[in-house]
């Protein structure tokens, strides 16, 4: 059991950020995605064109259709060219998804700074949070467990669509402290809530029988 447990928390470590990365791109893409077409939604797209805002759209849709077809080059220069041209929105959008991109590609100390970027200069609490949650999962193996504790406070608030992520990281940088009843109290609350998906319901039911056995 505690080989398993071992195996969970080993997706945290450096050399396997890229499956962590692969595992939630599709719902930041679908977040940025969807506020995107928000954003353009209401202009025609005969003047695509014309508009800053619209030309931060179209690049991207360049990027997200580079992501799809595995393209790195094209992802970097699409995203550098948002970066310098876009509008404030857009910038952020595309520093969530070069951040994503570098831990697909295994540079994490870069990941690590465009995130904190990232959390300085975003507005959007829910574009905020996902950079917080995930430069958290950077630094569970070499924060302590007060500093992991305090970069996800805000996520713990009972409106945050992601706090049982929250809650899951402060288990694992438990664990790895020694901090097993404290643990375990995340890993409940992540069992007894009714939004827990069957994943991580199964998930944190395994590590709570290895925090139970110590």
């Amino acid at each position: 059991m505690s080989n398993l447990f071992n195996e969970i928390d080993d997706d945290l470590r450096q050399d396997r950020l890229k499956s962590l990365w692969a595992n939630y791109k599709n719902s930041i893409y679908t977040v940025v995605i969807v506020i995107s077409l928000v954003l353009i939604g209401s202009e025609s797209y005969q003047y695509l064109s014309k508009s800053k805002t619209e030309k931060s759209g179209l690049l991207l849709s360049q990027i997200i259709e580079s992501i799809i077809e595995d393209e790195p080059e094209r992802i970097n220069n699409y995203i550098d060219e948002l970066l310098e041209n876009g509008t404030s929105d857009y910038k952020t959008y595309a520093l969530l998804l070069k951040s994503g991109n570098f831990i697909s590609q295994d540079k994490l100390t870069d990941a690590r700074e465009t995130y904190t970027e990232l959390i300085k200069k975003s507005e959007n609490r829910l574009i905020k949070d996902l950079a917080i949650l995930k430069l958290s999962y950077l630094n569970v193996d070499f924060d302590s467990f007060d500093q992991i504790q305090q970069q996800l406070s805000t996520i713990q608030e009972e409106d945050s669509p992601l706090k049982l992520f929250a809650y899951e990281v402060l288990a694992m940088s438990a664990y790895k402290h020694g901090l097993y009843e404290k643990g375990a109290e995340y890993l409940n609350m992540i069992i007894e809530n009714e939004k827990t998906t069957n994943g991580m319901f199964d998930r944190a039911q395994m590590m709570l029988r290895v925090m139970n056995s110590k």
